[in-house]
């Protein structure tokens, strides 16, 4: 039976910028590099069984992000710190691998809470304070969201969301913004829709935004 490994890490500097299919190539580079036992998919075009159960926006920085991965079971299949340790020495500048741990069974890890936080200048912190106020005062907090559809150059359609439900612990502490965001029904607040909610820029202010911790069921 294959092993099934969670592995946590963060992603920092330039290589927050990569694109969730870019991501994903460089993580196939470093386990390959690593020379572990991987268990690939079967067919014409075989790779390694890799999977990121929560990936993280384009330009946010993460600090607590997981990979999973399939290695075959072996005589010599490495230990927590020979998995990391070879890891690290073949990761891309910017990735480091903290962490793992045996995951049993074979359901995915579900995300279900997620930490972040945007360091904010004096002036910004206090006028970010007064429109958290604001919003607490308000029932909804609506976003509108657009949707893609599967066929070519379909146009864009949007739909309204409230996203209160969907965040928790909207706070500004030490000239910080916090706040966790919390799924439901596998709808989750975007990190670009709590800064527009803000009054915040959901791209400039979205590329110094940091996922600092996420849970997850595993």
């Amino acid at each position: 039976m294959p092993q099934r490994w969670g592995i946590w890490l963060s992603v920092e500097g330039d290589l927050r910028f990569l694109s969730h299919r870019d991501m994903m190539r460089a993580m196939d580079r470093a386990t390959v590099r690593a020379a572990l036992p991987l268990r690939y998919t079967r067919g014409f075009n075989p790779h390694p069984q890799i999977s990121l159960p929560c990936p993280k926006p384009v330009g946010v920085t993460g600090m607590d992000e997981m990979l999973v991965i399939r290695l075959e079971e072996t005589q010599d299949s490495p230990d927590e710190g020979d998995l990391l340790r070879r890891l690290n020495e073949n990761a891309p500048c910017g990735m480091h691998f903290l962490r793992a741990q045996r995951l049993a069974g074979k359901q995915s890890p579900q995300p279900r809470r997620i930490a972040c936080e945007l360091p904010l200048s004096a002036n910004r912190a206090e006028r970010v304070r007064s429109r958290i106020a604001d919003l607490n005062r308000r029932e909804n907090w609506t976003v509108e969201r657009a949707t893609t559809s599967k066929r070519r150059n379909a146009p864009k359609k949007h739909r309204t969301i409230d996203v209160k439900v969907l965040i928790e612990g909207l706070t500004v502490s030490s000239d910080v913004l916090r706040w966790d965001a919390v799924g439901c029904d596998d709808l989750w607040a975007r990190p670009g829709e709590v800064l527009n909610l803000l009054g915040l820029d959901d791209r400039r202010d979205l590329a110094a935004v940091t996922r600092t911790r996420v849970d997850y069921d595993l």
